[in-house]
């Protein structure tokens, strides 16, 4: 698959989601840090339970093959004490190109 439809198919995801793109726009903007849901939940004003959604897909109403992370958007790293969640470079580049159309 070429990077032009993996792109488009973010986009289309991004679009359909109020939370995704949330979820992205916070990440972006603390960029290179990694969040933990609860935290991206306070500075969104997004309920946790669509957080973990909109990040990692959650039954009927956030299909996982959508989720930022199974998109590659969004990159999961494990720590002592939780789960932390970073835009990933992919991530990145995809906001910036966005953001010149």
């Amino acid at each position: 698959m070429s990077d032009e439809v993996i792109f488009e198919e973010v986009l289309r995801s991004l679009r359909r989601s109020r939370v995704r793109t949330e979820i992205v726009m916070y990440l972006y903007k603390i960029y290179p840090k990694a969040s933990y849901p609860a935290e991206i939940s306070r500075n969104t004003g997004i309920d946790p339970t669509n957080i973990l959604g909109g990040l990692r897909g959650m039954g009927s109403r956030f299909n996982e093959s959508t989720s930022l992370l199974t998109q590659g958007v969004v990159e999961k790293i494990e720590r002592e004490k939780g789960t932390y969640y970073r835009l990933s470079a992919r991530g990145k580049s995809l906001i910036e190109s966005m953001r010149k159309l």
